[in-house]
């Protein structure tokens, strides 16, 4: 009878391994699912360069402040998914913060499911702002284009791997609509108390 347990339980384990590894080969990403990134970051190389010869080209020093201001935003956007993964990720040890075996969906992701990739929208929009140059203004519009097609993509690729439970958090938080995810956030949080 142990001996049967045994077996069984060995059979088991050998079918959850090969489950995760035939799991594992769906969620691997191919080489289209990077088009949209390597399409934005020569954009954004281009805006960087740009912005140095083209600084303040209208003399409006208004939205020169605001670009400036929209960098701060950048560096914070930039910085909390990184903080959130951490800490709620389940993240194992040795990995990057990107391996979550953990849905996300507290701290900036209560919030928005793309705080990431708004950054780098936001980062576009302040070169564009410092700038006030025509050129920049075309650039910024593809990359916000693109970065859209990104987190269409990433979105995807998250429903497979996480799957219900993605699909709900999807109807709960905006992709990169910041003020439709605060109001939605404090919606929930005051119907908790």
């Amino acid at each position: 009878m142990l001996k049967n347990e045994i077996i069984n339980d060995k059979n088991e384990l050998s079918n959850n391994m090969v489950n995760q590894k035939n799991e594992t080969i769906q969620l691997s990403s191919s080489w289209k699912d990077y088009i949209p990134s390597i399409i934005y970051g020569p954009i954004i190389i281009v805006q960087f360069v740009l912005v140095f010869f083209t600084y303040n080209f209208y003399h409006l020093d208004f939205l020169n402040w605001i670009g400036w201001g929209l960098i701060v935003f950048f560096l914070l956007f930039g910085g909390l998914p990184r903080q959130a993964f951490k800490k709620y990720g389940e993240i194992e040890k040795g990995k990057s913060h990107i391996n979550t075996t953990k849905l996300v969906d507290k701290g900036i992701y209560a919030v928005i499911r793309h705080p990431y990739w708004l950054s780098w929208i936001l980062l576009s929009i302040s070169l564009t702002l410092i700038s006030q140059y025509w050129i920049m203004v075309i650039l910024g519009i593809s990359a916000w284009i693109v970065i859209y097609l990104e987190t269409y993509l990433l979105d995807k690729r998250l429903i497979k791997k996480f799957r219900e439970n993605y699909e709900a958090y999807i109807k709960k938080v905006p992709r990169l609509n910041l003020i439709l995810g605060i109001i939605k956030y404090l919606r929930i949080t005051q119907k908790g108390m």
